[in-house]
């Protein structure tokens, strides 16, 4: 646990599978420390290495993700040796706590929005890899107001790539994630989010990568067949 790294004391905000989230302070600003835990089932030199190898590598990627335009947390600290980054604090809710509430204008902005700065990864060779609303925070919490900015997160298992197969696979999770946990507006934002990344990259590459996301799909259809 990160304590000699922050001012006062910190709350754990959330637990994942393999890192923990906690909320504190760092040099007078509201942060956030991402601690990757030990895990005793590995070998302690091999656990060393994956914890240090991963916290880097993510705090690459959310460094690369804000170089390409799209908005992520500035990065305050980064130690991999304790497998420690601290970020900055973002005011607002996750997406997949916000959709319920967002007016139909609303949701459509907002979906627009995410598509844009999903397209500016793609464009800069960047697949962020859980592309979930879980993972996207909309930084107003007044739910009838339009001026919502959204803020991408959690870049643990983001790489860098040009696949088209990759990018596909990253618009396939967001679609999977609206169809299973918003089922109600999932047509509606998927198109909307669409619009949006073809707003960025033009309407050959939104061709290309929705046939992509077919063919996905179909494959896993026939997965499941055989």
């Amino acid at each position: 646990m990160p304590s000699a790294a922050s001012e006062g004391d910190m709350r754990v905000i959330y637990r994942g599978a393999e890192a923990d989230l906690l909320r504190g302070r760092w040099c007078g600003s509201d942060a956030v420390f991402k601690f990757r835990r030990p895990f005793i089932y590995r070998l302690k030199v091999l656990d060393d290495a994956i914890r240090r190898q991963r916290t880097a590598r993510e705090a690459e990627m959310i460094h690369d993700a804000k170089r390409s335009g799209a908005r992520t947390p500035l990065l305050y600290f980064v130690d991999p040796a304790n497998a420690l980054i601290v970020m900055q604090w973002v005011k607002g809710r996750r997406l997949k706590e916000a959709v319920s509430s967002l007016p139909p204008e609303g949701l459509e902005r907002v979906f627009a929005e995410l598509g844009g700065e999903v397209a500016r990864l793609h464009a800069s060779g960047i697949m962020h890899g859980d592309l979930t609303t879980s993972n996207v925070l909309l930084d107003n919490d007044d739910d009838k107001s339009n001026d919502k900015e959204l803020t991408l997160i959690d870049f643990g298992l983001a790489i860098r790539t040009t696949r088209l197969e990759d990018r596909a696979v990253d618009l396939r999770l967001a679609k999977e994630t609206l169809t299973g946990a918003h089922s109600e507006v999932a047509s509606k934002a998927y198109a909307a989010l669409l619009e949006g990344y073809g707003g960025e990259v033009g309407p050959g590459e939104v061709r290309d990568v929705t046939r992509q996301v077919a063919e996905i799909e179909r494959r896993g259809r026939y997965a499941r067949v055989e």
